[in-house]
């Protein structure tokens, strides 16, 4: 089975309205990165003086039709993969952008399996990650540096193969 890490960023806490979401596969070599346009009005402080920083904009920056449209075909390209995250908002947030936002009468989302990694291993190994390097330590918070460090973290731990 196919393995995909994500990591989504959000606007707040109570709204937690998608700002971007990142997967990237086992082997790194298949990745999706996408930001919502207009990002979320009402950011908290933190989104808005970290995240927002470090967003890509450009062709990263889609309106919610593109980005579930985008989203949708980046993951039906696997057969039934596992979605690997450290926060369970992660998986409601994948649900949300696949369903299209609220939106009816898109294309079925693909389907995928959640796992949501509680392991303290995986965890102390993604913060050793970015201690380790300080290029991706400067931009945590950007869902791609973050997916990419929970992949390689997983990807220590478990010692299993770098496959799709």
């Amino acid at each position: 089975m196919p393995h995909l890490f994500l990591d989504t960023e959000w606007a707040n806490d109570a709204c937690r309205e998608l700002v971007s979401l990142a997967l990237v596969s086992a082997d790194g070599a298949h990745r999706f990165y996408a930001e919502r346009d207009p990002l979320p009005a009402v950011p908290a402080t933190f989104v808005r003086e970290v995240v927002y920083p470090l967003l890509e904009r450009g062709a990263s920056a889609m309106s919610n039709a593109a980005f579930s449209r985008a989203l949708c075909t980046f993951l039906g390209q696997f057969e039934d993969p596992i979605v690997v995250a450290d926060g369970a908002l992660d998986f409601t947030m994948l649900a949300h952008a696949l369903n299209g936002f609220g939106r009816r009468g898109g294309p079925p989302a693909p389907s995928w399996r959640p796992v949501l990694v509680t392991h303290g291993d995986v965890l102390m190994q993604v913060e050793a990650y970015f201690e380790a390097d300080l290029e991706s330590k400067a931009r945590r918070h950007h869902a791609m540096v973050d997916a990419q460090a929970l992949r390689l973290a997983w990807l220590a731990v478990t010692r299993a193969p770098a496959t799709v």
